[in-house]
């Protein structure tokens, strides 16, 4: 008995199937048709419609030094790993810099939009390994404008890394300095006080003791015996002041030559503060390049330099194209299906 009902529910669905399909093969018309309708607006869209994508690619190599080689001294650096410089190449002042220098109109182009054609790729390293190679993809409407982007990118990129490094170097040596000085200008005032003190009792203090007098006076007394003194001797006392006279004047004269040494560098920190102040006016790079060390130069670099896409990478005409008659053919057996037995039914 059950085998009787297997075969028949079986038979009922095998004759359900059947009829859904001869179905559809009826409507055949429909589905085709708008299959072909999706099929032709997609590929109207995506090819005159969407606008086109081109990208290429920047393949950044950074081995950035832990310190900062100075005249005045090594100077360690606060950004410590490759990810932390990779991910400055989206700041604000290296967007604005490049877009101008494109000449983008920023009611077109906004920092936003720009930074969406900027994607950063990191790759898989071991474990403990960090990464020093960065494939940067820079996305435009037309090749020539992608290879421009992305060799005004870099370049501004660059830039950035010298500039905020010797900005930095620059602050933190200026505050050392003048906290130096000030240590130093309360160490000459104290010490010249100790000084003046020193030669006021070095006035009053005898170079010399008379041992003679000195003698007579105890002879006086009846307790000293017949001996042979010098007249006169060095007094002990005025030579350790004389002593101390001497080293202060050196201690003076070494903080003296301390403090011109640091307002020497001051001023010279000052005309770099007044050159990089400049800079972010004129955006001039090449007035200040020669009053800094380039902290990027061999550490930053392009193994290969940019190229102009030879093809787009979006949209894919073909591909819009296959998924649009994909979706025009579900949307015709969706309708087919209605016809076939809604509005038959109603009949």
């Amino acid at each position: 008995m059950e085998e009787q009902e297997i075969l028949q529910q079986y038979q009922e669905e095998e004759v359900s199937l059947k009829e859904l399909v001869m179905a559809l093969w009826r409507q055949k018309k429909i589905i085709i048709s708008i299959a072909l309708i999706f099929a032709i607006l997609t590929g109207i869209v995506s090819v005159f419609v969407l606008t086109p994508v081109y990208h290429t690619n920047l393949n950044i190599v950074i081995n950035m030094p832990e310190v900062y080689h100075t005249k005045y001294g090594d100077y360690a650096l606060p950004i410590t790993t490759n990810d932390q410089y990779i991910n400055l190449i989206t700041s604000n002042d290296i967007s604005i810099h490049t877009m101008k220098d494109i000449g983008y109109d920023a009611e077109e182009v906004t920092l936003e939009d720009l930074r969406e054609r900027i994607t950063v790729e990191t790759n898989t390293t071991k474990s403990g390994v960090e990464q020093n190679t960065f494939k940067v993809k820079v996305a435009a409407n037309n090749p020539v404008e992608a290879k421009q982007l992305a060799d005004v990118l870099f370049e501004n990129y660059v830039e950035f890394i010298d500039v905020l490094t010797a900005q930095g170097a620059l602050n933190f040596y200026y505050n050392k300095f003048t906290v130096a000085l000030t240590s130093l200008e309360d160490s000459l005032e104290s010490t010249q006080k100790i000084l003046s003190k020193n030669e006021e009792l070095l006035a009053q203090t005898p170079q010399t003791i008379n041992q003679k007098a000195a003698m007579d006076e105890l002879h006086g007394q009846g307790n000293v015996n017949e001996f042979i003194v010098l007249e006169n001797v060095i007094n002990p006392n005025y030579t350790a002041i004389e002593t101390d006279i001497v080293g202060n004047k050196q201690s003076i004269n070494s903080i003296e030559n301390s403090m011109r040494v640091y307002n020497e560098y001051l001023e010279e920190l000052d005309l770099l503060k007044e050159k990089i102040d400049d800079y972010y006016e004129t955006e001039d790079f090449d007035a200040l390049e020669n009053s800094i060390v380039s902290a990027s130069k061999t550490n930053i670099y392009l193994p290969s330099q940019p190229i102009e896409p030879s093809r787009k990478t979006s949209p894919r005409n073909a591909m819009n194209v296959a998924i649009g008659t994909v979706l025009g053919g579900m949307l015709g057996v969706f309708i087919a299906l209605i016809k076939e037995y809604w509005f038959n039914e109603n009949n």
